[in-house]
């Protein structure tokens, strides 16, 4: 593999870290009325995770999937001679954008669990008493606007990645 190809998706990797924690930070600052060190940090943590579980995914399919998927799939994460748009790209992409959602969602939830210091509001969620419950609308507001962070971000990559296979 030339270097050059090495070094670009060194580049992109890095840059869509950046398109995503500088918009998720934005977002998760409006919305949850966080500082925007916090805000900040909330999304490097979580972005960071994303793309390690990412990586770990995408190795051990490699190992297992045909040649042929593993030719395309080489080529989707390398952004290099993608001169046809496959229905495996399109559901790899779905899969990644789902998997990445999902590692960020739980990644939020872990993160809001482990910072908390109220432990009776803790211990409640745990006790059953339905009364105590936290409400789920609440948890679906952090979903909708982890959803919307993700949608913003992903998206924004997408759309700088195909604007340079554009321009190629």
């Amino acid at each position: 593999m030339p270097v050059r190809t090495i070094l670009r998706v060194i580049l992109l990797r890095i840059i869509r870290l950046l398109i995503s924690i500088t918009v998720e930070a934005w977002i998760f600052q409006k919305s949850f009325n966080i500082s925007p060190k916090l805000s900040v940090q909330y999304t490097m943590a979580l972005n960071l995770l994303a793309s390690a579980c990412e990586w770990i995914i995408v190795l051990n399919a490699e190992a297992v999937l045909p040649l042929e998927a593993r030719k395309q799939l080489i080529d989707y994460l390398l952004v290099e001679q993608l001169d046809t748009t496959s229905f495996v790209i399109f559901l790899l992409t779905v899969f990644n954008f789902t998997f990445l959602l999902l590692i960020k969602w739980i990644g939020f939830e872990t993160l809001r669990f482990l910072l908390s210091t109220d432990f009776t509001k803790i211990s409640k969620v745990f006790s059953g008493n339905s009364e105590e419950r936290i409400q789920m609308s609440e948890q679906y507001k952090d979903f909708r606007i982890i959803l919307l962070a993700h949608i913003l971000s992903y998206f924004m990559f997408l759309g700088l990645v195909f604007t340079l296979l554009i321009l190629k």
